[in-house]
């Protein structure tokens, strides 16, 4: 009876899209996911030499595109920050007057993981009101979304997922990175994430599910 019921619970599994390790339900990746991750992982990888510019601080400590795209008045995305500008300006796609627009961006410096990620998110077709300059955003995002998945629930991260980070345990939230790919569908497993201000660049890292700065993690919501 018990060998039946595994059975039925899989077959459940497999139907809902779900799949089924050593203990623990994997969610499969979603097309929104994929969408969301691939636009970070694009970044990263781009041979388009205004794109690689553009992986790299310049000009000073947070001088970055991430945030000019955000910040930009002339971007119809404009988020209201005001920040001025700090060096560089460098062409990225914007919509200016409701129009798609290869065309320059003036760089701007603030903290700008949560710029990045939010970026990728905004490419990737997914929802990205309330999503700000801070990192906690993303909780917050994933608490009014109903795609949150915190500390100790045994969700094992998916593509497109944007991990949040509290590196000292002060309930502060550090960071903010786009889970690229996973290889292991446990929650002690490892995923990669890639992400913006790592070591004042866009870079690809290893993490393991759940170590010890991972507070969540955010699945992207349709709009």
């Amino acid at each position: 009876m018990k060998s039946i019921r595994m059975a039925l619970v899989a077959v459940v599994a497999t139907a809902a899209g779900l799949v089924v390790g050593p203990g623990v339900a994997q969610a499969a990746d979603t097309q929104l996911g994929i969408d969301v991750g691939n636009i970070a992982w694009e970044q990263y990888t781009s041979t388009n030499s205004d794109v690689a510019y553009r992986l790299k601080e310049r000009s000073g400590a947070d001088c970055n595109f991430y945030t000019g795209f955000w910040a930009d008045p002339n971007n119809d995305r404009y988020d209201g920050s005001g920040y001025g500008t700090c060096g560089p300006v460098s062409p990225g796609y914007m919509y200016r007057n409701g129009s798609k627009t290869w065309d320059d961006v003036r760089w701007r410096a603030r903290a700008w993981c949560a710029d990045f990620a939010k970026f990728a998110f905004y490419w990737g077709g997914a929802k990205y009101t309330g999503l700000t300059a801070a990192a906690g955003s993303f909780r917050t995002y994933g608490i009014n979304n109903g795609t949150w998945h915190g500390r100790g629930s045994g969700y094992v991260p998916r593509k497109g997922d944007a991990a949040v980070y509290d590196w000292d345990g002060n309930g502060s939230y550090d960071h903010v990175a786009i889970v690229t790919s996973y290889y292991d569908t446990t929650t002690d497993g490892n995923h990669y994430v890639v992400g913006g201000n790592q070591s004042n660049a866009v870079t690809h890292v290893l993490h393991g599910n759940w170590e010890s700065g991972v507070v969540g993690y955010a699945s992207p919501a349709k709009k």
